[in-house]
This record gives C-alpha cells, sequence and structure tokens, in this order.
C-alpha cells in the first residue's frame, strides 16, 4: 500500500503576550544594577504607598467635599429660616393692620368729619400703630393716603401722599399685583433720606365697597437689617431674595457685583445644593420658595471655592509624601552607593585584568558583607594568579632558553663544517697564511659564540662575530669581498639573541655578490635607534632578485630565515619580521627592526 504523505507541519505563531513578558524580562535584566535597585525601589516601596495615598485622597476629598455640602445645607437652612421669620412678622403687621377696624374706619369716615375730629381720629389711629412698632422691632408702618386730609406728608412721616407714591416703581408693581400683599425694595426719598428699605405693600380696602381702595399700607425694613441676614458659610457664598418675577429684593453683595441665577431654573424646594454653570463658570446652587412671604431664597456657590479647600488639603497630602519619598530615597543613597562603588571598583578591576594588568585591590575592608567578602577572595584569586605566573614563566624562561639552545645548535655545525671545507681548500692549495688567518678568525668567532655560556649578547659582541665572520670569507674570497659596518655607538649595549645577524651575511655572500660574473662586491652592516626599536640591516650589491623570490631562495641552507624570526620572537616576546628588500641587478637588503632592550631578563641555563 502507498503512504499517505503528511503535510508539513506549520510554525506554530508565537503568543504576543509570552513574547512582551521575555522581552520585558531581558530588559530588565540587562539594565545597570543603579537603576535596577532604583526601579525596585519604586516599585516596593513608592507604588504601593502611591496606590494607597491615592485611594485616601480620594477618600479625603469626598468627605470633605461631603462635610462642605453638610455646612453650606445646614447654613442655608438657618439663614431661610431666620429670613423667614422676620418676613413672616412684617407679613403679620401688615394684616392686622389691614383688617383692623379702627384703620379702616378712621380712613373711610375722616373725610366727612370736621378736621379737629380728623386729626383726633388720625391720632388714636398713630398711638395705636406706634405701640405696633414697638412690638416689631425695627419696623417702620407707613400709611399711603388721600392729599385731602390733614396729616399727610406732616412731620412724623406716618402719612404721605397717595398721589406721589402712584408715580414709584414699588406702586405700580403693587397695581399689577392687584393690590394683594407684595414684597418691594426701594430708595427712601422722604426729607432727602438716602436708605433702602424692604417692604410689604398691599392696599387699604373701603369695609363698604371692597373695590374701593381707601390707600396703601407699607411695612418696611431697613434693606441692610435684612442683608446682615444672609450670612453665607463660606465667605464666596452668594445668597439674595428675590420676587417670583425675579424683583431683587435683598442681597448679601451689591447688585453690581451679584451673580444671579435664571427665574426659569429655580425650584420651588432644593433639598440640597446642585452643580449648574452661570455663563462658563460652574456654581453649586440651592433655591427655595418661602412660603409664608412668598419669596424666593437663592444660594450660589462658585464650585472653585469648595474644591480649593480640598485641593490645598490634597496638596499637603502629596507635599507630606513627596518629603517621605525623598527621605527614604536618601536613606537608601548611602546604602546603594556603598554596594555600587565597590561593584564599579570590582568591574574596573575585572576589565583591567581583561587588559593584562592583574592587580590587588588596595581598599581597607570596612565591610564584611557579601561584595567585602568577594573582594576578599578576588585578592586572594590575584594572588594565587600571579604565583602561578611567576611559575609558569620560570618555565617559560627555561623552555625559551633550551629552545634558543637547540636553535643555535643547528647554526653552530652549519658554520663549523662551511669554514672547515674552506681551510681544507686552503690547505690543498698550500695557502699557509690563509689558513692560519682563518684559524685565528674562527677562534674568535667561537669565543664570542661561546660568550661564557650566554644565548643573548650585546649588539657590540654581535658586531664583533661579524667581523670575525667577514674575515673569513674575505680569506676564502680573495680580497674579492669588501665589508663595511655603520652600527651607532648608542645601539651597542642593547641585547639580541646571539648569531642573528651572521646568516644575513653568509646568505649575502653566498646568494648575492658569488652569483655575479666577478663574485666582487660590498657587504654592509648598519644598526641605528628610533622612537625606543633598533633597527639593523645587511646590505649587498650583489645579483639581487625579485621579492616574491628572496625568501624561498635564502632557504637553500639547512637552516633559514625561519630559525631567526623563531628566536628573535622567543626572546623578544613578539613577532619579528624580516624584510627583504632586493631587485635583479641591483642587490638586497635584509632589516630586522627590534625593542631596544638593555637589560636581559632571560633565565640562563
Amino acid at each position: 500500500m502507498r503512504k499517505k504523505s503528511v503535510p508539513p507541519r506549520l510554525p506554530v505563531p508565537e503568543k504576543t503576550g509570552a513574547s512582551d513578558r521575555r522581552n520585558v524580562t531581558r530588559w530588565f535584566r540587562n539594565l545597570p544594577l543603579n537603576r535596577k535597585i532604583l526601579l525596585l525601589i519604586c516599585l516596593i516601596a513608592f507604588l504601593p504607598l502611591s496606590l494607597v495615598l491615592t485611594f485616601s485622597v480620594s477618600e479625603i476629598r469626598r468627605q470633605s467635599q461631603e462635610s462642605q455640602m453638610y455646612a453650606l445645607n445646614q447654613g442655608y437652612v438657618q439663614v431661610s429660616q431666620v429670613v423667614e421669620d422676620k418676613l413672616s412678622r412684617m407679613h403679620n403687621i401688615s394684616t392686622l393692620l389691614a383688617v383692623n377696624d379702627m384703620v379702616n374706619l378712621d380712613l373711610t369716615l375722616a373725610q366727612e368729619e370736621a378736621l379737629a375730629d380728623q386729626l383726633v381720629m388720625f391720632e388714636n389711629m398713630s398711638s395705636y400703630v406706634y405701640v405696633m412698632e414697638m412690638s416689631f422691632d425695627s419696623n417702620h408702618i407707613i400709611f399711603y393716603i388721600d392729599d385731602s386730609f390733614p396729616v399727610v406728608n406732616d412731620s412724623s412721616g406716618r402719612y404721605r401722599s397717595l398721589e406721589a407714591a402712584r408715580q414709584t416703581d414699588w406702586y405700580r408693581q403693587l397695581e399689577e399685583n392687584n393690590g394683594k400683599p407684595t414684597w418691594v425694595s426701594f430708595q427712601e426719598d422722604w426729607y432727602d433720606s438716602n436708605d433702602s428699605f424692604v417692604a410689604i405693600t398691599r392696599a387699604i380696602w373701603d369695609p363698604d365697597d371692597y373695590s374701593r381702595s381707601t390707600g396703601v399700607l407699607s411695612v418696611s425694613l431697613e434693606r441692610s437689617l435684612l442683608e446682615d441676614l444672609l450670612i453665607g458659610a463660606s465667605p464666596d457664598q452668594i445668597l439674595y431674595l428675590e420676587t417670583a418675577s425675579g424683583s431683587l429684593i435683598a442681597a448679601n453683595r451689591p447688585e453690581e457685583e451679584l451673580v444671579r441665577l435664571a427665574p426659569e431654573y429655580r425650584m420651588p424646594g432644593d433639598q440640597t445644593f446642585y452643580k449648574r454653570k452661570i455663563g462658563q463658570t460652574p456654581y453649586m446652587v440651592r433655591s427655595s420658595l418661602l412660603d409664608k412671604s412668598g419669596l424666593y431664597l437663592v444660594s450660589l456657590v462658585p464650585l472653585r471655592s469648595i474644591q480649593q479647600e480640598i485641593d490645598l488639603i490634597s496638596s499637603r497630602i502629596w507635599l507630606m509624601f513627596g518629603a517621605v519619598c525623598i527621605f527614604i530615597a536618601l536613606s537608601f543613597l548611602p546604602l546603594t552607593r556603598s554596594i555600587l562603588s565597590r561593584l564599579q571598583m570590582l568591574k574596573e578591576q575585572m576589565l583591567l585584568v581583561k587588559k593584562g594588568e592583574i592587580r590587588r585591590i588596595n581598599v581597607v575592608q570596612e565591610y564584611q558583607d557579601e561584595i567585602g567578602q568577594l573582594v576578599t577572595y578576588y585578592n586572594e584569586m590575584v594572588d594565587k594568579v600571579d604565583e602561578l605566573m611567576r611559575e609558569q614563566y620560570a618555565l617559560g624562561q627555561e623552555k625559551t632558553g633550551a629552545e634558543l639552545k637547540a636553535l643555535q645548535s643547528q647554526i653552530n655545525p652549519h658554520f663549523l663544517y662551511n669554514t672547515l671545507d674552506m681551510i681544507n681548500w686552503m690547505a690543498q692549495k698550500n695557502e699557509t697564511a690563509n689558513v692560519r688567518s682563518v684559524v685565528q678568525a674562527m677562534s674568535r668567532f667561537y669565543r664570542l659564540t661561546l660568550s661564557k655560556g650566554h644565548d643573548i649578547v650585546t649588539i657590540a659582541d654581535e658586531v664583533k662575530m661579524c667581523d670575525a665572520y667577514m674575515e673569513i670569507q674575505r680569506r676564502r674570497y680573495k680580497g674579492r669581498i669588501l665589508y663595511t659596518t655603520e652600527v651607532d655607538e648608542a645601539v651597542l649595549d642593547c641585547l639580541i639573541p646571539k648569531i642573528t645577524l651572521q646568516p644575513f651575511l653568509e646568505n649575502a655572500i653566498i646568494h648575492g655578490i658569488s652569483q655575479k660574473e666577478d663574485a666582487r662586491g660590498t657587504v654592509t652592516l648598519s644598526g641605528w635607534e628610533e622612537d625606543g626599536r633598533i633597527t639593523l640591516s645587511v646590505t649587498d650589491d650583489g645579483v639581487g632578485m625579485v621579492t616574491g623570490e628572496a625568501r624561498s631562495s635564502s632557504t637553500g641552507s639547512h637552516y633559514g630565515m625561519d630559525n631567526i624570526e623563531k628566536r628573535l620572537r622567543l626572546f623578544y616576546g613578539e613577532e619579528i619580521p624580516i624584510q627583504i628588500e632586493s631587485s635583479p641587478g641591483m642587490g638586497t637588503c635584509v632589516i630586522i627592526t627590534v625593542p631596544a632592550r638593555r637589560e636581559e631578563t632571560e633565565v640562563q641555563v
């Protein structure tokens, strides 16, 4: 049966939530330690405190607002009761006088009586009214009657001209109300008086004909006395009395500064304050109808004045919270600074270790906490590493010395073989003088080579070895090779592995000058110091070569350039490349540049 092919499974897309959590975790792990500590302090201390404080401030604001609204409502109720009591007294006086038989009969019958009788009647009525005024403090009772009465506009001011009253605004309001009890506010015009009054006015009807009015009764109160009763619970609270039609009766501030609620927004009996905008300003508003007087008591409180106190409390709480946060931060600062400074010190020391500078942390350990122990362990580790490095260095020096000896042992037999071969060739030709000179030169060469067992010699000794070697070669080539040295005296005391320059001289002769037709030429050894490094060069005017072939052609013997480079690297601890500059027919120049080292640091083996 043929197997059914199974479609490859598509990779399930990673959930966004899990990916976000991993990103946040990675971000937190990569944060510097000081930011982690700050973030943890904010999350563990400041964030919960902020949440608790936010809830507390919200609750305080709510309770404070409720408390202020309660105070406003209580104040409003008290004001309405006091004002209602005052106005109801005035209304009661007006009613008692309006239905009093003495008043009605006197005003009706007086016109028919003789002048003397009229005066007696009005005198009796004045006495009665005076008693009424004394019973209700601060009220003024005035009668506006026909101008024919002899008492009109007398000095007492009790009886005034009805005809003159008909010209006033308050009288027109009374007429519009058909003579029924009407509350009015007016400026007194009696004997140049400037006082303002609030009064309840009504018509006095003829008891025999209720369609005919015999005068007008006014029970008034100085407006300032009524306004003194309009005391707000808040300095910004507006309180005023007005009629149903919106005529202002009294207010707790000048009319030009008064903000008023439109009559259509009044409620006959608000139980509490509510929010309403007047213009662009929000207010808390309450209004109610005073039953006995028929007037409206309206109260307006700017919302900002209520919120100001709440905002002040909130600001103080947040200010205290800020002070607590600063105190906590300042309390944590020395601790975090101690931790982070010591960790930073460890970090810097680790970076130095990374660069190869291994040092102890030389500080007085005042703390024995985990970081203090870490510093102690670090110093112990550095001491151990330093000890191991010293041991390793000693072993390395021994190994280096052994390798140098091994490499040099490859050169000495090679040179000895070539020299003995040359002596043999001279002996066969009976060149006794040359043999003697070569043997003496070879003796000097090997005496310098042995150098009391030292593998590292001064450049001065290396130059002497080269002189001895070139003396041997000069004898071999019958004086056809000239040899000169141009080495600065300043570099003669610097150190170099022995038998470094002699192979260059040998190559210059074998691969350069001897390849010329006449086998004649000059070899120059030069040396100088520049910027702490020494440059040594061997130059010949031999046949030269193509630069790319220079390296390979110089390794025809049993040793070559690699041998020299290895010995230089072992001694100086760095790569010392051999530079070869050559042109066919022009000659060759071999150059090495080494550090200027004047103190021998190798371990003698």
